[in-house]
């Protein structure tokens, strides 16, 4: 199984309309790609964390425009989504007692790659379950 660490940003934006826009413009003027995102809403507020092809450039530019910026390892997982992979990536981490704090992916087709974003909290264990998972979920 195909996985990276990832450093991760997080900030709090304003729940209005526009937040995300700048952002993500002040990223393209500077060259930085948003390669994944999760944007959730809070009662005052929006969190919005991300991985950016050059985090440590993205996290001064935020920092500059304002914005506290919280950074995190996280685990970037290339999988083949099929029926039943997820569960078995999630309960191999459970059997570990590695608790996911929170995941983020998509995938464009059923059978192509995707890849899932996840926070645990254990990372480099989390790594040594991952490396020995085969790509064909067990039911």
């Amino acid at each position: 199984m195909n996985y990276t660490i990832q450093r991760q940003l997080t900030v709090a934006l304003q729940n209005q309309p526009g937040r995300l826009a700048a952002i993500s413009q002040m990223m393209a003027v500077a060259g930085i790609n948003i390669e994944a995102l999760s944007l959730i809403d809070n009662i005052e507020q929006g969190v919005l964390r991300f991985v950016l092809s050059d985090p440590a450039p993205g996290k001064v530019l935020l920092i500059q425009a304002g914005y506290y910026v919280i950074e995190a390892d996280v685990l970037a997982i290339e999988v083949a989504d099929s029926l039943g992979r997820l569960a078995q990536m999630s309960r191999a981490l459970a059997e570990a007692k590695i608790n996911i704090e929170y995941a983020y992916g998509s995938v464009d087709r059923t059978g192509e790659k995707t890849r899932v974003v996840m926070k645990v909290s254990n990372i480099t264990q989390a790594c040594q379950i991952l490396s020995t998972l085969h790509e064909e979920p067990s039911p």
